[in-house]
C-alpha cells in the first residue's frame, strides 16, 4: 500500500484529506471505516491489483480444469491494468460492500480466508495510523535508486527492492 500511495500521489493526498475530515488526530475506531469510504476503496482496490500471496494455498483439482486469473484482465475489470480506487465508489462517493465476482483475494467458496475481515479491519487501522503518524510528509520513491516509478512493471513474484522516504 505503501508503494502504491508513492506511484500515485494524488491518492496518497486524498487519503489524508479523508481521514484528516473524518477522523482528525484521534485513534481511528472500528466504525470509522464506515465514515472513510476512499481509505476503504483504496484497500480493496490494493488487494485486487497486487495479491497479497499470489499463489495461495496450492491445491489439485481431480479433473482438469481451466482457471481464468481476474485480477487485472479487462473482461472482468474496467481497465483492469489501472489502479483506481474509484472502481469502488459508487455514484455518491460511498464505498460498495457488494464486491464483483471477480475481486477474489481472499479466496472464493469454501476455501475463503477465514481472517479476511480481520485483515480488513486491520489494514484499514494500520494505514490510517501511518499516514496519521506521517501527515507532515509526502511519501516518495527515492529517484536515485534507478527505478522506474511505474507499477505495471513490477513482477509480482520477484518484486524490485525500494527505498521508500518521507520528505
Amino acid at each position: 500500500m505503501v508503494l502504491l500511495m508513492t506511484y500515485y500521489p494524488e491518492v496518497q493526498k486524498k487519503l489524508r484529506q479523508e481521514i484528516e475530515t473524518q477522523i482528525g488526530d484521534r485513534m481511528p475506531t472500528h466504525e470509522d471505516r464506515n465514515r472513510c469510504h476512499y481509505v476503504m476503496a483504496f484497500i480493496t482496490e490494493t488487494l485486487r491489483f497486487r495479491n497479497i500471496v499470489p499463489m495461495g494455498v496450492p491445491h489439485k483439482a481431480v479433473v482438469q480444469s481451466t482457471i481464468g486469473i481476474c485480477c487485472r484482465n479487462d473482461e472482468d475489470w474496467q481497465k483492469g491494468s489501472e489502479f483506481r480506487p474509484e472502481r469502488f465508489l459508487d455514484s455518491e462517493g460511498q464505498f460498495m460492500t457488494t464486491r464483483p465476482k471477480a475481486y477474489i483475494p481472499f479466496g472464493v467458496g469454501r476455501r475463503v480466508c477465514l481472517g479476511e475481515k480481520l485483515a480488513i479491519a486491520d489494514l484499514f487501522l494500520v494505514l490510517v495510523r501511518f499516514l496519521q503518524s506521517t501527515q507532515d510528509y509526502d511519501i516518495v520513491l527515492d529517484s536515485n535508486c534507478g527505478i522506474d516509478a511505474d507499477p505495471n512493471i513490477a513482477d509480482a513474484f520477484n518484486p524490485y527492492d525500494y527505498k521508500i522516504f518521507h520528505i
